[in-house]
């Protein structure tokens, strides 16, 4: 999990440093975008496996389960409306509110990832991404 968690906070990083930019290169966005897509894609199948064994063995942890799996479809709802309402042609049009938008969702992604990882694996370290 610490490197699939690796991988999606570095896709982020990379929308982030084109966020930085004055305009966009639609190149990068595209790619980054594709990037950042799989690397959710794969973190939520690995995280929906962690969830369903917490599940399946009961107690404290199926709780924290249920509760993380709550906020879990919040964060996929939020991510879906993102790439729905900004394809990449309408990002490259209104760049300064993509720009406030997409930092908004990293922000968003970064506390979700990092409060599924206290509750389904507290002994891995705190990521530095």
């Amino acid at each position: 999990m610490h490197e699939i968690d690796m991988t999606l906070l570095q896709a982020i990083g990379a929308i982030e440093n084109l966020l930085a930019l004055p305009s966009c290169d639609a190149a990068c966005l595209s790619r980054a975008r594709y990037q950042t897509a799989r690397a959710v894609a794969a973190r939520r199948r690995a995280t929906d496996l962690l969830v369903n064994a917490a599940l399946r063995e009961g107690g404290a942890s199926a709780e924290a389960a249920r509760a993380l799996r709550s906020s879990n479809l919040d964060m996929r709802m939020f991510y879906t409306d993102h790439t729905s309402a900004w394809p990449t042609a309408r990002a490259i049009a209104e760049w300064p509110a993509y720009v406030a938008a997409s930092r908004r969702l990293a922000a968003a992604i970064r506390k979700q990832v990092q409060a599924e990882r206290d509750l389904l694996y507290p002994q891995v370290p705190p990521l530095v991404a």
